[in-house]
């Protein structure tokens, strides 16, 4: 029987910690990522999107198109090669969810696909800030969303966060004026659970993907007016 040495997830690793696994998957015009398993659940947000073929180790093939700013959840599954068949580089940030959790309607049995574009962002009651939820965990306090600040928005007062925060800066340009740290297109933050940081300023309109690897307060911060949008 044939063995097979299976290659990494992704490209390189971004950021590991206790709970999440950060990858970057590039792939060039006809490139490809030999085969790999997965061992955890993960999702996928693509950066910029090509036309891919998946060829699974079982002999099955399935050829799509990811556009950009797709989110899809997968469920580890059978091993599988990736190729780009565009014209154009393929990136994504692929997370794997380290921690363990338990099985239920927030962690379905089979892959989701969010056509993000379609959904309708959701205003918080901090003005000038709302966000497209993606996928959230009631149990555990995990979850992934769009947020989107418009130009003059932000975070009013200084904070701490209950869990780790990642955030992929998808557009615009986004201060945390306490220290000058701007979140530009690319750019990736990492904020670790319990440090203090904020306040903020949007400099233009910004989108970003932001991710909690647990609850997102340890109580509701004065700048939210319904308990819900601590969440």
């Amino acid at each position: 029987m044939h063995s097979r040495t299976y290659g990494p997830i992704g490209t390189r690793v971004v950021l590991e910690n206790e709970g999440t696994r950060v990858w970057e998957v590039s792939l060039e015009p006809g490139g490809r990522q030999e085969y790999h398993r997965h061992t955890l659940p993960y999702l996928v947000v693509t950066l910029e999107g090509s036309r891919n073929r998946m060829t699974f180790e079982d002999g099955s093939v399935r050829e799509f198109d990811e556009p950009a700013g797709q989110v899809v959840f997968r469920d580890p599954g059978i091993p599988h090669m990736l190729e780009n068949l565009g014209p154009g580089r393929y990136l994504n940030r692929l997370v794997e969810l380290k921690a363990e959790v338990p099985a239920g309607p927030a962690m379905p049995a089979r892959e989701v696909l969010l056509d993000t574009a379609a959904l309708p962002w959701q205003d918080k009651s901090l003005p000038g800030l709302s966000q497209k939820m993606l996928w959230r965990d009631d149990r555990s306090g995990a979850s992934v969303a769009l947020i989107r600040f418009r130009q003059g928005a932000g975070i009013p007062e200084r904070h701490v966060h209950a869990s780790n925060q990642f955030m992929f800066c998808l557009s615009g340009a986004y201060e945390y004026t306490g220290t000058g740290v701007l979140l530009r297109p690319e750019s990736f933050y990492w904020n670790p659970k319990g440090n203090p940081h904020g306040p903020t300023a949007a400099r233009e309109d910004s989108v970003f993907l932001e991710i909690y690897d647990g609850p997102h307060y340890p109580v509701k911060p004065s700048f939210y007016a319904r308990e819900d949008d601590a969440r």
